[in-house]
Order: structure tokens, then C-alpha cells, then sequence
């Protein structure tokens, strides 16, 4: 094993120990892939650091973490933040390696666990969305499902990311069924060569909660008003609203018009739909007259 391998694994019980569902140490064991007296030496280094652990009823361990409440010049959460900055900065630049060194020493678990569940998701983001790229079959391996408090591999035909890169939408085909599976659950992804085998349709919800058969481009010209109570209720179309010629533009897809119909007849001569006519069609049957 290498110190790379080491050092990741111990962030990773870091993350492990202090978040539900807990676990005992023969679990932890298995989802490091180490043996039980391989955890119990991270758990003892952990307490060498000054980081307590305790246990719950069924042994099942956990991390106290406590930060005091003494003013700093930076509090834990923006800690967390420069950390997640420094870390896209290029490796090796000197600056960046002794700032993340001190952050770290002073911060040092909950933004490292907060980091790399971060780090985790957008690795499983990359791997899914390759698997869907090339029509290939995955397993999630140690999903958590909070309903059951169960970890196990999901066998899946991977179909479409939903609402922001939260969810991933796929058949699973132990169940014979389509489901919907958190990211941030997941433990590993496995690409598997093999092929997906059927057509899949499409049931992914627009930023308004709606869904249907594709996606249908609308560009609307929007007011100060309309634009701020726009990303209030829907913060997820903020990468859709630009500003040209000192006008907010939305510019994105809708899977019906239901959804953004009701948002558009909701503010009466805020928002001016630049296209396409037939959701002004749509507009004008609903609203019964009108200019749009």
C-alpha cells in the first residue's frame, strides 16, 4: 500500500466516522478494504492527533468533532471555502501548499470530511456520466439507502443526472425497475463492460419540478423583479441568466410548459418570452387574451 493510499483511507474514515450511518470497525474494514487491526491503527493515530471517538450501541464508531468558539480570523465554514478554492489552484505552487498546510492544522477535520464527500461526488459525476456516454452498465458498490439503513451494490443501466447533479436516474436491473439514487450515498462507481441493453426513456425534472417526453428550449427577456424572485424560488437557473444590453436574459430548457408558464403568468409584464412562439401560444390559451 502506498502513503498515497494510506493517507487517503484515513480521510476516508475521517468522513466514515463522522457522518450516519455509523459503523462497526468490521464494517469500516470492509469498505476500506483493510483488515479490523488496520482500523484500530488509524483509530489510535486519530486519538495520538487529539480527536476522540466513541462508540454507539452495536459498537458502531464515531468521531467527536468539537472546534472552540475563540475568535479567529476565519471561522470553519470559510475555511472550508478556501479550502475547496486552494485546492483547484495548480499543484506544487508553494503558496497553495503552505496555506492548505496551516488550514488544515487548524481546521482540520470537518471542512477535510466536507471536501472530500465533495471531491467523492464529482468523481462519481465523472465516472456516471462516462458510463452514460458510452452505453455502459455500472454497480454503485456500499450504497446507503436510509430507508433500510442497509449499504449494498446497486446493479444498474445507468440513464440521466436530476435536479443539479443530485440525483442519478437508472434502472436497476436487480429490481427490474427505474429508481432514482443520491450521489452523495454512493460509495464507489464501477464501469462495467457491458452494454446497455434497452431504450431508456427520459424522466428528468426541469428546474420548475416538471417533467415530460424532451426538452424544450425558452428564452425569456426578464425584469429586475423578475429576475431576482426567479433565482430566489429557483436558485438551480442561476447558470442559465445572463445579462446583455443591461437586460437579464434566461436562456435554458424545460421538460413542459406548465411549469415555467406558471411563473411567467404569475409576474403580468415583467417577463417578455423572446422565443420559441409556441410557448406564447401556450401563454395566450392560458391566460385567455394578451400580448406575449
Amino acid at each position: 500500500m502506498t502513503d498515497q493510499q494510506k493517507l487517503y483511507r484515513v480521510f476516508r474514515l475521517i468522513q466514515l466516522l463522522s457522518q450516519p450511518p455509523y459503523r462497526t470497525v468490521k464494517r469500516l474494514a470492509e469498505i476500506l478494504e483493510v483488515d479490523p487491526r488496520t482500523v484500530y491503527r488509524y483509530l489510535q493515530l486519530l486519538e495520538s492527533l487529539g480527536y476522540a471517538w466513541d462508540k454507539k450501541p452495536g459498537d458502531r464508531y464515531y468521531l467527536h468533532i468539537e472546534f472552540s468558539t475563540d475568535d479567529k480570523l476565519i471561522d470553519t465554514e470559510e475555511a472550508g471555502f478556501l479550502q475547496d478554492l486552494l485546492w483547484q489552484a495548480p499543484s506544487g505552487h508553494p503558496l497553495r501548499d503552505r496555506l492548505l498546510h496551516k488550514l488544515n492544522r487548524q481546521y482540520m477535520l470537518a471542512p477535510l470530511a466536507q471536501s472530500l464527500t465533495k471531491f467523492n461526488v464529482y468523481e462519481h459525476i465523472r465516472a456516471l456520466g462516462a458510463a452514460i456516454e458510452t452505453d455502459r452498465r455500472v454497480i454503485l458498490h456500499n450504497y446507503y439507502a436510509p430507508s433500510s439503513e442497509t449499504l449494498g451494490p446497486r446493479y444498474l443501466e445507468p440513464v440521466e443526472f436530476m435536479q443539479g447533479y443530485t440525483y442519478l436516474w437508472a434502472y436497476d436491473l436487480d429490481k427490474q425497475g427505474y429508481r432514482q439514487f443520491k450521489l452523495d450515498r454512493i460509495g464507489e462507481v464501477e464501469i462495467l463492460d457491458e452494454p446497455i441493453t434497452g431504450e431508456h426513456e427520459s424522466h428528468a425534472l426541469d428546474l420548475f419540478g416538471w417533467t415530460g417526453p424532451a426538452w424544450l428550449p425558452v428564452k425569456l427577456r426578464l425584469s429586475s423583479y423578475a429576475q431576482n424572485l426567479l433565482l430566489e424560488e429557483y436558485p438551480d437557473a442561476r447558470p442559465f441568466v445572463r445579462t446583455f444590453k443591461g437586460k437579464a436574459i434566461f436562456d435554458g430548457i424545460v421538460r413542459d410548459w406548465r411549469g415555467i408558464g406558471r411563473f411567467v403568468l404569475g409576474l403580468p409584464g415583467e417577463v417578455e418570452v423572446a422565443e420559441p412562439e409556441a410557448f406564447r401560444e401556450y401563454l395566450r390559451e392560458r391566460a385567455g387574451k394578451g400580448k406575449w
